[in-house]
């Protein structure tokens, strides 16, 4: 189960991404910023042994969330969920 409790919080993402894993689910935590959303957090994850460089696009699959703490634990909730969907593929 993926727990970002303690680990890295919204201050970290304003300057970085935050990449993880947990068995064969790959994951990355951004800050993405546009005109029409404004600030989002984006969850990105994939399954498999590869980089994000070496996944094709097509594998990731990216959902957004709010900037905030409250996006935060959605983000966590969502990557477990896609966690247990694809648990032993």
């Amino acid at each position: 189960m993926i727990d970002l409790s303690g680990i890295m919080g919204i201050p970290f993402l304003k300057k970085s991404r935050f990449t993880g894993s947990d068995g064969l689910l790959r994951f990355i935590l951004e800050k993405r910023s546009d005109e029409e959303h404004g600030d989002r957090l984006a969850a990105v994850c994939w399954h498999g042994l590869l980089s994000y460089g070496a996944t094709p696009e097509e594998e990731k699959i990216t959902e957004y969330f709010s900037f905030d703490q409250e996006g935060l634990k959605q983000s966590q909730a969502w990557l477990n969920a896609q966690r247990e969907q694809n648990n032993g593929k």
